[in-house]
């Protein structure tokens, strides 16, 4: 019994003596990052950071729209220098914790990144949650700032694009951590996400928009498509379908829709009893402009591999359950003939997605970015030791089967087109 209340006298005492905060810092002393860019130039790292400012989320509606976030930058030998060499001509020690989103330009993705994200991975500071994306095409300094929505602040615009990938597909959304697994991963390359400095085209007012004063241009930033790499260098890009293609192969797909041309199976039936010619369909093909779009609700992918004969040949299986979200054209589909057709036309789409993506990979970027090679791997361990030195070159002369399903489960509120095509 006297141990026990001695003990629990030690632990009452100890409560006071270690409780508290030994690293406790002020609110009103940090520099709160949310985006951060990392360049090269003439061998010094540059880096721009994105820092809320507290008097301007504090300002009151009325008094006029006062700027959220200030941009500054510092120089260094590295990543970490840099960072600290912000402090010589900004007033607060910059604050990463909350960093959503690393941006690396272009020519530093080109020579190497890995090195330079040593410092994100090592000091505890920094989240391997937040996402990596290449600014393609100009310097991360470049893409910052620039805000197309309605966000206030420009960070939080860049990290709900990011995040828009479940709606298109069309988008890569990978993390420091997922970059870093695909790095270390000897049968998969590394991918990261793209953002894009454009010029934009559609009408808009002035105060919606940011514009490059001195060349009176206004700007946007896309998210659309991936950066490809080769272990730590920047090999190139996929577009956005390519993009969706390669999502499709390695199982990203949760959204979007899928446009296509609309099968005419039905003229003969709807217009004048004698087919059409092939010119006259193709004039018809034209006028009406016949594409359909089917909405992803579902998809599941199995990958495989197999060597026939001594060649590799890799399996990709993708079935889609989906709904029918515009018919344009002659097809009726409240027939089950109808459907079926749509479907096959829809699987022949998302086919012709996924191949392009693999052979832009194998032939131009020369970069086993889905992981086949994890795959074949774990299939052949041991005639995996055998190439895994040589799978680079194997990859580009390896060959693809791809079997795609569709099954739409919901046609909408009409089985028709709203506007059929009828002969005279």
């Amino acid at each position: 019994m006297r141990k026990e209340i001695l003990l629990l006298n030690i632990i009452i005492m100890l409560t006071f003596i270690l409780t508290g905060c030994w690293d406790a810092r002020e609110l009103n002393t940090l520099g709160i990052n949310l985006v951060m860019g990392i360049d090269i130039e003439n061998d010094n790292i540059i880096i721009t950071s994105e820092v809320i400012k507290p008097s301007a989320l504090k300002s009151e509606s009325g008094k006029g729209k006062e700027i959220t976030v200030k941009y500054i930058q510092g120089v260094g030998k590295s990543v970490f220098e840099a960072i600290r060499n912000a402090t010589l001509d900004f007033d607060r020690k910059l604050f990463v914790s909350h960093t959503k989103v690393y941006i690396i330009g272009e020519e530093l993705a080109k020579k190497g990144m890995t090195d330079y994200i040593d410092f994100l991975q090592r000091d505890q500071e920094h989240r391997e949650t937040a996402y990596l994306v290449v600014a393609k095409g100009s310097k991360a300094y470049d893409v910052m700032g620039i805000s197309g929505g309605i966000e206030d602040i420009p960070g939080n615009y860049i990290l709900r694009l990011i995040e828009n990938q479940k709606y298109t597909s069309k988008i890569t959304q990978i993390t420091l951590f997922e970059y870093l697994r695909n790095y270390y991963d000897v049968g998969r390359q590394p991918i990261l996400g793209v953002i894009e400095k454009k010029e934009k085209k559609l009408a808009n007012k002035p105060e919606d928009t940011i514009a490059d004063k001195s060349k009176g241009a206004v700007h946007e930033i896309s998210s659309e498509g991936t950066a490809a790499f080769h272990k730590e260098k920047l090999v190139g890009y996929l577009n956005g379908e390519e993009t969706r293609g390669l999502n499709f192969i390695i199982g990203k797909v949760k959204d979007g829709v899928i446009a296509f041309p609309t099968p005419i199976t039905n003229i003969d039936e709807y217009s004048t009893p004698t087919p059409p010619s092939p010119s006259e369909a193709a004039s018809i093909s034209k006028a009406i402009n016949p594409m359909s779009t089917v909405e992803i609700v579902k998809t599941k992918t199995k990958n495989d591999i197999e060597i026939v004969d001594g060649e590799i040949m890799f399996k990709t299986k993708i079935d889609l359950r989906g709904i029918v979200g515009e018919v344009i054209g002659d097809l009726d589909i409240s027939k089950e003939e109808g459907l079926e057709v749509l479907q096959n036309a829809c699987a022949k789409e998302i086919k012709k997605e996924v191949e392009k993506a693999f052979f832009k990979a194998q032939k131009d970027l020369k970069s086993d970015i889905f992981g086949f090679g994890t795959l074949f791997h774990r299939k052949y361990p041991k005639e995996w030791a055998k190439i895994k030195d040589n799978w680079h070159d194997i990859f580009q002369e390896a060959n693809l089967d791809v079997e795609v399903n569709v099954n739409i489960v919901r046609t909408g509120l009409i089985n028709v087109p709203t506007k059929r095509i009828k002969g005279k």
